[in-house]
């Protein structure tokens, strides 16, 4: 598999072609997704977009861990983080493609 990426922009301008629409719209599209996204992470709320995937709000305990470094055990703070799961038609159509 290559590693080809698309970055912000050209993601906002392959939104654009498809829709039909501007760059500028595509772009405050884009924008206003991510943030209703994050506002309901905040709001303790999983965001489910059936297909596509589930993003969540997780939290790690605290645990042991080794420093690669030294190879001496070491505590990892506990943190939250948000996790993404993929959705199973996502997943079909992507496993389509790379068999």
């Amino acid at each position: 598999m290559k590693k080809n990426k698309i970055n912000r922009t050209q993601l906002i301008e392959a939104l654009a072609d498809r829709l039909g629409i501007s760059n500028t719209q595509s772009e405050k599209f884009l924008m206003t997704f991510i943030e209703t996204v994050t506002d309901n992470l905040k709001k303790g709320k999983e965001v489910n977009i059936t297909g596509f995937g589930n993003f969540r709000v997780v939290r790690r305990k605290e645990r042991m861990g080794v420093n690669p470094k030294t190879g001496k055990s070491m505590k990892i703070n506990s943190s939250i983080s948000v996790a993404w799961r993929v959705g199973k038609t996502l997943k079909e159509n992507i496993r389509k493609v790379f068999k």
